[in-house]
């Protein structure tokens, strides 16, 4: 009885590390991401400032992060994207978001349509794309919006 006991509480702690594993590493997509994975997933961490930070993913088909987050204007926007390594600059009064996509409307802190004094920029690394808008419509706190979507799955 003792010896059953044993290993049926061996096997629990064996399953229970397991799925504990899987869980923390979000394997089957069990648990939400975290900004430290969307750091690692867009190639930078997010600058020192940022402030109201938001962030959707989905990855199917392939993996798809949605970033907005606050910096006041003195902020080192241009050093953090230099750490993003795309080799483009901003493109004054250029919106990479064309058009309002159905999916994104889900997201009420998704607005980058409604910026009236933006800079935008595009950039395929060969690995991912990335679509950023900087909503300078508030002088007083620009909104950085920022698309990175997997080419390959």
């Amino acid at each position: 009885m003792r010896r059953t006991l044993l290993r049926l509480l061996i096997l629990l702690i064996v399953v229970a590390g397991v799925l504990g594993a899987l869980w923390a590493s979000n394997v089957f997509g069990w648990r939400r991401w975290r900004v430290a994975e969307v750091e690692a997933f867009i190639g930078a961490a997010l600058p020192v400032a940022a402030t109201d930070v938001s962030f959707a993913t989905r990855d199917d088909p392939t993996r798809i992060i949605w970033l907005r987050f606050a910096l006041p204007p003195d902020a080192a926007f241009n050093d953090w994207l230099t750490t993003l390594n795309l080799g483009v600059s901003l493109q004054q009064d250029w919106n990479p978001f064309p058009n309002p996509n159905p999916e994104e409307a889900a997201y009420p802190w998704w607005m980058p349509h409604s910026a009236t004094v933006y800079d935008g920029l595009y950039g395929n690394t060969g690995d991912q794309i990335y679509e950023l808008l900087v909503d300078r419509s508030n002088p007083a706190n620009q909104i950085i919006y920022l698309r990175v979507y997997a080419i390959r799955s």
